[in-house]
């Protein structure tokens, strides 16, 4: 019910229809009309929801007075900007600004803001952040431009006075040594920050993150921590179970407020409760007793992954309760492996060995050290720094191994296919057989095939906002090359430790991973501009780039060659003018004529032809050089044709729209760009010769596909939104 209001109808139906079946041939009345009650009870509470979820989008709002509800540990610092949520009229928002800006209690601001809407992924496959903040029950952002007052809230609330204490606690977490304040703020409250991924990049690598969501195990540990104490003081079981049920809502509200954490809590609250009761329900009701309350408090919760993947473990723990840790933690990430790939496209071989080995030493070791070491930091630091040197080693040993070889960049497998593998491994758990297991391994190699050797070929304008980034990829990936990396000027604000923010991790590099790739033969730089090559650090890093080639002459250009060389590993330099010829390089090179340090007029220009159409790129080359360009080959042409510069009225002119008689123009551009790009000049040449246009900024991600039997189409990743 809830994927046909919130998300793909078509899906949900199938999913209703199958379930409806199900329920049909189990021929059982009274499963039968509780199943109709609820399902009529949840259609009626969706329909409200969505109702009112309508009514939570706005229209842009410039220039808005308001006061807002602010929690402190909701909210990111640095000396000149801070983001996070805020509450305002009863709705949860998106909040940023650009201001000198510190909280320590929770208040009210009076601010000036700006009010709009979150914009929707505009390139294939991006991270869809409308959608998850929907999740989150939130629709909207607001970008403060004046903080005018703030004043503490006074009256009194628990929920306030819980805030402010998460907010204390992680104050006093972040003057602990490192890593043993990373291991805190996520092990005991929730908060993962950019820390994280620096110092436990193995964690994320060999797919042990989970041991840092705050959710079963750690509601356990709890639950029977205080079980211990309170019946060491004598205190009656009925009690201490009353006291639990009050004490987890609290820890909840503490550890960050968790969707893996909600499920665990609404559990061993829901169990207690029954038992009070005198009810019975074996595992698998509760489980899904669970999960009916869920989707009536939080419906939307369903379409997260973290969500997805709490219940889908939780569901796999009940069948295997039966099994030995090694066998248990196997089928676990095996259950779990579908959903990983479709979210994150990658995969260590060295997964299941590492949470064998890691799991119990997190528990029985790893989370009582991090606790001691809170302890010995208030009050005996020696010990503080003894223990925060084994997490170290600990890191170091997590590290190694996942920088052992063994990572398999999958690609993005099919929805179905996903739940396909899901159901078989399922399967499996119950009626082990060599055909079940020889049919899922099936389909995951048929599939890696269709994803790494597609008969398909693409020309690909990613939506960088303004600049430009763009994919070719010949059938059967025998050629992968990428122009330029888009980007924006990226300056490390020192005084707080914050690295350059790469947004290509996000659209072009995200892109290339969920389709298998995780090599680039070419990637070629058309010129200095951040807008082309601010992201190339990223690329260098994020991918394996067999061959970087530049226009020559820019390697005497010292800023932009120091941007590059600390991030060269492998990777050929090759520096190139007009009429080089480069093996495994599907262009032609038109420019630069010279030798030049990276400017505009020293753009390099390229043609490819694919599947019978000729593509031209030109990069940011200006009208002048567009003169010296078809005096130099006065027979160039192209059906489709990148335009200079951004469509700026000081490229494309008329005699070179003349020359080269595009059928079609790309214009690689920001939405709401303060250089107004495309220019109305450039526009009105266009309109004038009856050249079509398309543009990122109203299409977003533009893409030329085809196949290796000739037929062809062109695609559009917009979905609403844009860049600005």
């Amino acid at each position: 019910m809830v994927v046909i209001y919130f998300g793909n109808t078509y899906v949900g139906c199938l999913f209703f229809t199958i379930s409806f079946i199900r329920i049909l041939f189990y021929k059982d009345k009274n499963t039968f009309f509780i199943t109709i009650i609820i399902a009529l009870l949840l259609c009626f509470w969706l329909s409200f929801k969505q109702h009112c979820n309508h009514k939570k989008e706005i229209n842009n709002y410039e220039n808005v007075r308001m006061i807002l509800k602010v929690y402190p540990d909701e909210l990111n610092f640095s000396d000149t900007y801070f983001y996070g949520t805020c509450h305002y009229n009863k709705n949860k928002y998106i909040i940023s600004g650009n201001v000198k800006f510190k909280l320590y209690e929770t208040s009210l601001i009076n601010v000036d803001a700006k009010m709009s809407s979150i914009d929707a992924p505009t390139n294939f496959n991006q991270f869809n952040s409308k959608k998850y903040n929907e999740t989150n029950d939130i629709y909207n952002r607001i970008k403060v431009t004046k903080i005018n007052e703030v004043n503490k809230i006074n009256n009194f609330s628990l929920f306030n006075l819980l805030h402010d204490l998460r907010y204390k606690l992680l104050n006093i977490a972040d003057n602990m040594p490192k890593p043993l304040n990373i291991y805190t703020k996520g092990l005991l409250f929730g908060k993962i920050d950019n820390d994280f991924s620096d110092e436990l990049n193995g964690v994320k690598t060999l797919g042990l993150i989970h041991l840092f969501s705050i959710s079963g195990l750690h509601v356990y540990l709890l639950v029977s921590f205080i079980r211990k104490l309170f019946y060491v003081l004598g205190f009656h079981r009925q009690l201490v179970d009353k006291v639990i049920i009050i004490l987890l809502p609290m820890f909840f509200v503490i550890s960050g407020s968790s969707v893996g954490l909600m499920r665990s809590i609404l559990l061993v609250e829901l169990a207690m409760v029954l038992k009070f009761l005198n009810l019975k329900f074996d595992a698998l009701n509760l489980f899904s007793l669970v999960l009916i309350i869920h989707l009536f408090l939080h419906p939307q919760m369903i379409f997260q992954f973290g969500c997805q993947l709490s219940y889908l473990l939780s569901l796999g723990l009940i069948f295997l309760k039966n099994f030995s840790n090694w066998k248990l933690t196997l089928h676990m990430n095996l259950i779990s492996l579908p959903l990983i790939l479709y979210n994150t496209y990658e995969w260590h071989i060295l997964t299941i060995l590492a949470n064998i080995i890691i799991i119990p030493v997190f528990s029985l070791i790893i989370i009582p050290v991090v606790i001691i070491g809170d302890v010995a930091f208030l009050c005996f630091m020696p010990l503080c720094s003894f223990l925060n040197s084994f997490l170290k080693l600990f890191d170091l040993f997590v590290n190694f191994i996942s920088s052992m070889p063994g990572v398999i960049h999958f690609g993005k497998p099919e929805f179905l296919v996903v739940l396909l593998a899901i159901y078989l491994t399922f399967k499996i758990m119950s009626s082990f057989k060599i055909k079940l297991i020889s049919l899922v391994a099936s389909i995951y190699l048929f599939n890696y095939l269709y994803i790494h050797f597609p008969i398909t070929g693409e020309v690909s304008f990613f939506d960088v906002g303004q600049g430009d980034s763009f994919l070719i990829r010949t059938p059967f990936n025998k050629n992968i090359t990428v122009i330029d990396t888009g980007g924006k000027a990226n300056f490390m604000d020192k005084s707080n430790n914050l690295k350059p923010n790469y947004a290509s991790l996000k659209t072009s590099i995200n892109y290339l991973k969920s389709i298998g790739i995780n090599r680039i033969d070419n990637l070629c730089i058309s010129h200095q501009d951040d807008d082309h090559c601010g992201d190339l650090p990223a690329f260098l890093t994020n991918m394996t780039v067999d061959r970087l080639v530049l226009p020559l002459g820019i390697n005497q250009n010292k800023k932009f060659m120091n941007k590059i060389l600390p991030n060269i590993n492998k990777t050929k330099l090759v520096f190139v003018k007009n009429d080089y010829q480069l093996i495994n390089f599907p262009f032609t090179i038109y420019h630069p004529f010279n030798y030049g340090i990276g400017n505009n007029d020293d753009s390099m220009v390229l043609a490819g032809t694919f599947n019978n159409k000729k593509f031209l790129f030109m990069g940011d080359l200006s009208s002048n050089g567009e003169d010296k360009l078809i005096n130099v080959y006065p027979n160039l042409n192209a059906d489709v044709l990148k335009l200079g510069h951004h469509g700026s009225k000081t490229s494309s002119s008329e005699n070179f729209l003349e020359k080269i008689n595009p059928k079609l123009a790309i214009i690689s551009a920001g939405k709401n760009n303060l250089y107004h790009h495309p220019n109305v000049e450039t526009i009105y040449r266009l309109n004038k010769r009856s050249i079509s246009y398309l543009s990122t900024q109203n299409y977003g991600m533009i893409s030329y596909c085809y196949s290796i039997f000739g037929n062809d189409k062109w695609v559009s990743g917009n979905k609403g939104g844009g860049h600005d």
